[in-house]
This record gives structure tokens, C-alpha cells and sequence, in this order.
């Protein structure tokens, strides 16, 4: 290059408003008299890169030069064989890290071979030590576990025991409330001396005590529950006699909670996918409801298809900022702390949920399809209809009210074809 490069205007390497930006430092500038195309541009830099790991001994070579020098030598001097050998080896890689990708990473605990010192921080203040303390647990509960170590594995086998009669008795009264919507203690958080006492003691620590000795089947707990006649009786409510229902003279009169009202009408309608396991899924939800809390509205909601849209409600993906409208409209909680009892209220979006959302209407039309392909007269299909959902036999009383509806919504569908 001949002539000089001085300029009025200095020569500035930079970077538009819109870009990235190039935040490292620049070792070495070249200016070339002609535009190097993408061929030149690859030549260059691998010229200089592979120049450079040459020169260094081999020694202080890290493994990805030895593997680019590799890389540079059999693609340029290899032969046909190789490049095929090599070619199904990166597809070979390639999967083997897709695979590895697709594993869970899980975090495990391990104890310290020796426990850490631990004192009582006096009002908190890290620097004002108080007295020495031990892990430990309420003797007067149940013993710990002799031969037992002191440790998380020694807490798990104390809280199990035969000795500690208060873990099934928490465990069966949150899972008898469950079914009646209430426990047999009422205060279901607290067992202590602030608590309820049980209303029915001896029931508690019967199926408490057949809990532990099942070997804590929980399906099998509930089974015992929903089949026993207290369960089964009619839900009418006695306001005399015993209106709160601590005296179980009657069956639960609440409504289910928000997961199960949505997986009750995908079972009845023969929509639900009963597969066990998997990542989370996404059913139906309102267009554009991600999009209200996320960064410049970019984050959108796709639904899932197929067998995604029915899973159980305990797949579904719940963002915290935007979670499921049933969760909500149900009283389901935010899951930002636990609940160990959650509140009921009854109100008209429940009903317009039900009416509108897409996996009802949905469920309502698969319902409707099967109930019209059973053989029978309406009545038949009527009680086919009301066994399916309710489990029973519809009364005469029940029966003439759905039979009147359906001939109402026959004569004004008759009369005008284009609305239905």
C-alpha cells in the first residue's frame, strides 16, 4: 500500500445503536485494499488460529486445540474414509449430548463428615453466640431411634416410627378432610394443645394405625374412606340435628377443589389420559394471558395437542405470574406457601368458566356424543347421562326436570336450526 493514512476524520471501529455490542479488547486491526468473501474470511481466521497452536509445545496444549488441529488436519488431508468415519462420529456426539442434555440434573444433600458448631444467634446477631445446641427432636412425641444416627436419614426413620403415633394421625386427618371437608381434628395444622381435639378419637387412631401398617398406601387409605357408608350417605343437610356435620350424619356437601373439578370432567367425558409421569404440560388457556406479564410481551402461551390438552391438572405448567384462570377461579392456591387448608367461596365466574373454557365445552361435547351413540329411549339415555357423572340412578323427580329440558331445547332448536 503506497500513500498515507492520514484523514481529517479518525478512523473509528465501532458499533450501530441496535447492535449487541463487542464488550473484549482488540489485539490486532488489518486493513485490505479488496472485501474478503466468506471463503477468504474462514481461510484467514483458521490459518491464524491453527498457526498459532502449532507454535505452542505440546505440552501446554489444552484438549480443544489438540482436537481443532485434529479437526483441520483430517478435513483438509483425510480421505474419503476418514471424513465418512469422522462425519458419523459428530452425528454420534451430537446425540450422545442431546441424550445427555434431556437427563434431570438432581441435587442431593450429603452430610459433613464433621457437623458444623451451631449456636443460638442471641436476638439474631450472628457476631453474639449463645448456647450450644444438638440436633434433636421433641422427646416427648417419641424417642429417637436407637442405633439410629443424628442425621436427616435418622430424622425420616423418627418421624415413621412405631413409637410416633403423630405422623399418620396428621396424614390420615388431612387426607379424611379430602373427602369430607373437614378432618376429624378441625384444625388440620395443629395437633398441639392450641388445637381442636378429634371428634371421633378412636376412629383416628384406627385408621392411623392401619395407614402405617398398610405401608402407608395412601390409595388404599382412600379407597377404605370413599367406600365406607359415612362416605355414602345422602348430603343433605340436617340444620337441626347436626348442621356443620361433626357428628358425620351426613355424606360432604363442598364442591371438589380446582385440579379436580377439571379432571372429573375430563374422566366422566372419557377425555382424561390416565399416563403417569412425564414434563408438564399446557391444556387450554385465554389468548394472549402470558403475554400481559412478560418481558415487551414476547412470552406467549402455546397450547399443547393431543394427549397434552387432557392430562391430569397435577401436569399442567403454572406460571406464577399468570397461573391457570381454574386455579384461581377455584380457589386453587398460588403455591408461594403452603396451604394446608384452602378457602371456598362460591361465585358466578365459576359458573361462566364452566360454560365457556374450552376444556369444558369440549369434555360437554364428547359427553353429549356418547350419551346420543348409547342405545335407548331419552329416559335411558338421561339415566345412562346421570350415571356417568354422578354415580347413581337419577330419580323421577330428577329425570322429569332433564326431560322437560331436552324437549325445550328440541322445539327452540327446531324452530331455529341455525342457532344450535
Amino acid at each position: 500500500m503506497r500513500g498515507t493514512l492520514a484523514n481529517r476524520e479518525p478512523l473509528r471501529i465501532g458499533q450501530r445503536d441496535s447492535g449487541l455490542g463487542f464488550y473484549g479488547s482488540i489485539d490486532e486491526v488489518r486493513l485490505l485494499k479488496r472485501v474478503l468473501n466468506e471463503t477468504d474470511v474462514h481461510e484467514w481466521f483458521w490459518s491464524e488460529r491453527i498457526r498459532g497452536i502449532i507454535e505452542t509445545p505440546v505440552a501446554n496444549r489444552s484438549s480443544l486445540d489438540s482436537s481443532t488441529l485434529l479437526d483441520y488436519y483430517i478435513n483438509r488431508f483425510g480421505d474419503e474414509k476418514v471424513q465418512e468415519a469422522r462425519q458419523r462420529l459428530k452425528i454420534a456426539t451430537r446425540a450422545e449430548k442431546i441424550l445427555r442434555d434431556a437427563i434431570p440434573t438432581v441435587l442431593v444433600m450429603q452430610e459433613m463428615a464433621t457437623p458444623r458448631i451451631t449456636h443460638i444467634l442471641e436476638r439474631g446477631q450472628y457476631h453474639k453466640l449463645g448456647e450450644l445446641v444438638t440436633p434433636g427432636v421433641p422427646t416427648a412425641i417419641a424417642p429417637w431411634p436407637a442405633r439410629t444416627p443424628e442425621n436427616r436419614l435418622g430424622f425420616a426413620k423418627w418421624l415413621v416410627s412405631k413409637k410416633n403415633p403423630l405422623t399418620a394421625r396428621v396424614a390420615v386427618n388431612r387426607l379424611w378432610q379430602q373427602c369430607f371437608g373437614d378432618g376429624l381434628v378441625r384444625t388440620v395444622d395443629d395437633f398441639g394443645l392450641q388445637g381442636e381435639p378429634p371428634t371421633h378419637a378412636e376412629l383416628l387412631d384406627w385408621l392411623a394405625v392401619t395407614f402405617r401398617e398398610s405401608g402407608w398406601n395412601v390409595k388404599a387409605l382412600l379407597k377404605r374412606i370413599v367406600m365406607s357408608k359415612t362416605y355414602r350417605q345422602q348430603s343433605a343437610i340436617r340444620v337441626k340435628t347436626d348442621p356443620d356435620n361433626r357428628l358425620l350424619a351426613r355424606g360432604p356437601s363442598g364442591r371438589l377443589s380446582a385440579e379436580m373439578v377439571r379432571d372429573q370432567a375430563l374422566a366422566v367425558s372419557g377425555l382424561l389420559v390416565r399416563k403417569i409421569g412425564g414434563p408438564s404440560v399446557k391444556p387450554y388457556q385465554p389468548a394472549g394471558l402470558w403475554k400481559a406479564v412478560s418481558y415487551n410481551g414476547q412470552d406467549a402461551y402455546v397450547p399443547d395437542t393431543d394427549e397434552g390438552l387432557w392430562r391430569r391438572s397435577l401436569y399442567t405448567y403454572v406460571k406464577r405470574q399468570a397461573p391457570p384462570p381454574i386455579l384461581l377461579t377455584f380457589d386453587g392456591p398460588t403455591r408461594e406457601k403452603c396451604t394446608v387448608r384452602r378457602a371456598r367461596t362460591n361465585t358466578p365466574l365459576q359458573a361462566l368458566l364452566l360454560l365457556n373454557d374450552p376444556t369444558f365445552v369440549e369434555a360437554a361435547r364428547v359427553l353429549a356424543d356418547r350419551t346420543l351413540a348409547t342405545p335407548g329411549n331419552d329416559v335411558g339415555k338421561i339415566q345412562h347421562l346421570w350415571r356417568r357423572v354422578l354415580y347413581r340412578n337419577a330419580n323421577h323427580q330428577e329425570v322429569s326436570l332433564l326431560q322437560g329440558l331436552l324437549n325445550r331445547q328440541r322445539e327452540r332448536f327446531t324452530k331455529n336450526p341455525d342457532s344450535a
